[in-house]
């Protein structure tokens, strides 16, 4: 039985644009498709990793690792929902970032995408804005760094056993992670960060 997970993804963006709507909101909603994006990445390197008969602890590896990743990105998606729901100002409150915020993030973003994450890794520690956990972001980082880490050395043991589509899948997987601490870091820095806009 196939799975339609473009009409899952709709339904689910159909939803969000219904909740979020400011402009921190859509960027919890970009981080939360990414997020499901990355499930349905890492359901098909559950499947794949069940497929390694040559190695058995291997398999166990790429297993638990997927279920790590799988409810850490779980977990991160709904933190972010919520956040942007019920802990962000509604339309009627006109926000925007820091302009000095905004003009560090505009100068990294202009960066490659791989770059630009890397680039913004001081910022939850410069930019600290009203001081609530700042420390966040580096705590995502930490656990996807592990969690990438981890697969990296995995695939480098079981290379000759891998399939191209679980070479692929990895590797994807590896990058929306990536993207979602990146992302999450930016959402976070700029939550942290908020003034009223002047009329």
């Amino acid at each position: 039985m196939a799975v339609n997970t473009g009409a899952i993804t709709s339904t689910v963006e159909d939803l969000l644009n219904y909740v979020l709507r400011t402009r921190l909101q859509r960027k919890a909603k970009s981080i939360i498709m990414s997020g499901i994006e990355f499930l349905a990445v890492d359901l098909a390197i559950l499947f794949v990793s069940i497929n390694l008969d040559k190695n058995v602890n291997i398999e166990l590896g790429l297993f638990i690792l997927a279920i790590i990743g799988a409810v850490y990105v779980f977990v991160l998606v709904t933190f972010i929902f919520i956040h942007a729901w019920c802990f962000t100002p509604d339309e009627s409150i006109k926000m925007k970032p820091k302009e000095e915020v905004e003009e560090a993030f505009a100068g990294t973003n202009s960066q490659p995408p791989i770059l630009d994450g890397f680039l913004e890794l001081p910022f939850p520690a410069k930019f600290r804005g009203n001081g609530c956990a700042w420390w966040l972001p580096y705590l995502g980082w930490s656990i996807s760094a592990a969690i990438i880490i981890s697969g990296a050395v995995l695939y480098l043991i079981a290379e000759a056993d891998m399939t191209p589509g679980s070479s692929a899948a990895l590797a994807a997987a590896s990058l929306l992670l990536y993207q979602i601490s990146s992302d999450f870091a930016e959402y976070w820095v700029f939550s942290g960060n908020q003034v009223l806009e002047e009329e």
